[in-house]
């Protein structure tokens, strides 16, 4: 893991090395450092971001989120379309074209970026219980492979923070779609209680990607808690109502 100050003086966010060393691409995972994030007071809004825009040296308009649904659809983003993604209903974005940062916001769900340094292509993916067992991760590798030729096998993914399996409690309503989803379940679950399970999401978003085509060698993760560090990051299961973190990718124009 890899710590930079790139963005302000007051302002801390986290890379991961093997994209930093990517020539082509820029991408950062916020941190909630000195009360920094979208939606403090429950509203979104195109300024939640200017930091972010300031440090990629673009336009605040071009950092680009959609309204995550907790569901399947991903879009692609082009120069022709990028200015509607903010009304867009989605949970993952995919884009060849420069300068158009992806971001997708998180206060515990699991964020993935992606990139294919060949085409070059990169994918924002907000992976919370309910995508995840979806498995949009994958669907996000496949849609990167039909609309831009993508090889999964020289794909890069980092894994941003996320809620650990330390401290994600589910009952039966949420076991039940994970084991019908995934014949991995008892890799990524662990009996914590009567009807409780404890679910480690990065992990399940992890075999997913390996059975989309990525190396695990290509696949790397923060490994922070969202919510063992609150001090670092926003965690909707410890506050409830609070910020968000944004986890960006952008190739550079």
């Amino acid at each position: 893991m890899n710590w930079n100050f790139p963005f302000m003086a007051d302002m801390h966010s986290i890379t991961i090395p093997a994209l930093e060393a990517m020539s082509a691409v820029k991408h950062a995972f916020t941190t909630r450092k000195d009360g920094h994030g979208a939606r403090n007071n429950g509203i979104k809004s195109p300024e939640d971001w200017r930091a972010v825009a300031e440090a990629f040296k673009i336009d605040p308009e071009r950092v680009i989120t959609v309204n995550q649904a907790h569901g399947e659809n991903i879009v692609k983003v082009d120069m022709r379309n990028y200015r509607s993604m903010r009304s867009t209903q989605a949970d993952a974005m995919i884009t060849k074209a420069a300068g158009l940062a992806l971001g997708v916001e998180t206060a515990d769900c699991v964020p993935v970026l992606l990139f294919d340094p060949a085409t070059p292509a990169v994918a924002a993916v907000h992976a919370g219980w309910r995508s995840t067992v979806k498995k949009i991760v994958r669907k996000a590798v496949r849609k990167m492979q039909e609309a831009f030729g993508s090889d999964p096998a020289r794909m890069i993914a980092a894994i941003g923070p996320a809620i650990g399996p330390e401290c994600y409690e589910v009952d039966e309503p949420v076991m039940g779609p994970v084991r019908e989803a995934f014949s991995f379940w008892k890799e990524v679950t662990a009996p914590c209680g009567k009807d409780r399970w404890s679910l480690d999401l990065v992990k399940a978003n992890k075999i997913e990607l390996v059975q989309a085509g990525l190396a695990k060698g290509n696949i790397h993760a923060v490994g922070l808690c969202t919510s063992c560090r609150k001090d670092l990051f926003y965690s909707f299961r410890v506050e409830g109502r609070t910020g968000r973190m944004l986890s960006v990718i952008m190739l550079k124009p």
